[in-house]
């Protein structure tokens, strides 16, 4: 297997596209599989045609994320392309339009299509969901429920930036808002890691009403009541600082092991309910989450030593980081990227995103995570 990657900011569609595909050609040969991050300030389509036009019939998938790691370094605007060539790899792509309308029901339908085209043998699945789509959750569930457990899952939400414009995803078919780009990868050994950071504080709570993204009652009172007087938020009607303190305090779902999956207030609406990232199960206990930086390039640090641990040296790293942790360390966020490149012994090419929820199987089948960096390692 031969892997480049290649990166270009100049702000001009076709020149950016052309250029990190070039790069990353010239490193791999000609791609059987080519993966594209793009930033929202691009006119897509063109991003797209230029770099199809130098990976010819590379299988492609792809979306449009608030950031870019292309080896370790981070970048808020730019193309990035990892293009992946040799025998005995196998790829097939698909794009699932319309995914926030039964979100369930697109998911089942996404794994028909894939399945039809690649069939049932093992393989890992590149999973690329407009990260503000209604239920991803649901989405991953039904997905899930037709591909089943022969396939390991990685990916990201993508997203344009935190204003909630559309974003795309595409694949070497197509490009569309509101879909799910998917690739099953065939020949390519993955070993998955992931982690946040995150501890709870605090006192358990009830999610006594709530309904897919929506939570209208914690402990039997309004949500956002309950919440707010659990978090400091003096003023619950201030948007500016619910967001400020929401990102700093999210949820903390209990899972197997001690663990928790962190799940992220968006908006506290008129009614006083809160609406979050994806959906929080009715009748399920919750409780308040915090984090330091320390805490969090921990974290990343840990992930990294245990992707890394490999029988051969990796081809390729790929790394989805949620861009929420981002914004909680702004400058303090190339601490993450630096105890990354500490675990990294030969040099590999790295490819990874910001992304608005990150994807794993690595408990069994694929969730939705927040707040988490997810990384998987190929040889």
């Amino acid at each position: 297997m031969q892997v480049g990657v290649g990166f270009s900011s100049t702000n001009n569609p076709r020149l950016d596209g052309r250029a990190a595909s070039e790069i990353a050609v010239q490193q791999s040969g000609r791609p059987v599989l080519t993966l594209l991050l793009t930033t929202d300030n691009y006119d897509q389509e063109d991003v797209l045609t230029a770099v199809k036009e130098v990976v010819g019939e590379s299988k492609l998938v792809g979306a449009c994320v608030p950031g870019i790691i292309a080896n370790l370094n981070l970048h808020e605007r730019g193309v990035c392309v990892c293009a992946i060539s040799g025998e005995g790899i196998e790829v097939v792509t698909h794009l699932e339009k319309g995914i926030s309308h039964s979100s369930y029901k697109k998911g089942e339908k996404a794994g028909e299509a894939l399945l039809e085209k690649a069939g049932e043998s093992p393989g890992t699945v590149l999973v690329f969901p407009d990260g503000s789509a209604a239920n991803i959750s649901g989405l991953l569930r039904g997905f899930y429920n037709v591909m089943g457990p022969a396939f390991e899952y990685i990916g990201g939400g993508s997203g344009s930036n935190l204003s909630f414009e559309p974003t795309y995803q595409f694949t070497d078919e197509d490009i569309s808002t509101d879909a799910l780009a998917i690739a099953v990868i065939k020949g390519i050994n993955f070993r998955m890691s992931l982690g946040h950071g995150w501890k709870p504080v605090g006192e358990p709570l009830a999610v006594t009403k709530a309904k897919g993204r929506r939570v209208y009652e914690l402990d039997g009172v309004p949500a956002l009541d309950r919440y707010s007087a659990l978090i400091g938020l003096r003023d619950k009607n201030d948007e500016e600082a619910f967001s400020y303190y929401s990102m700093k305090y999210p949820l903390g779902l209990p899972a197997a092991g001690g663990e928790f999956i962190v799940r992220d207030p968006l908006k506290a609406e008129g009614d006083k309910s809160i609406l979050f990232v994806t959906e929080v199960p009715q009748n399920t206990i919750a409780t308040i989450m915090h984090a330091e930086v320390d805490d969090l390039v921990g974290a990343a640090e840990e992930v990294a030593q245990k992707v890394l641990e490999l029988p051969v040296a990796p081809k390729v790293l790929m790394i989805f980081d949620c861009v929420s942790r981002y914004l909680i360390m702004q400058s303090a966020f190339s601490r993450e990227l630096k105890a990354i490149a500490t675990k990294i012994k030969t040099p590999v090419p790295i490819i990874g995103a910001l992304s608005f929820g990150e994807i794993s199987s690595i408990s069994g089948i694929p969730l939705f995570y927040n707040k988490t960096i997810v990384a998987a390692a190929g040889w």
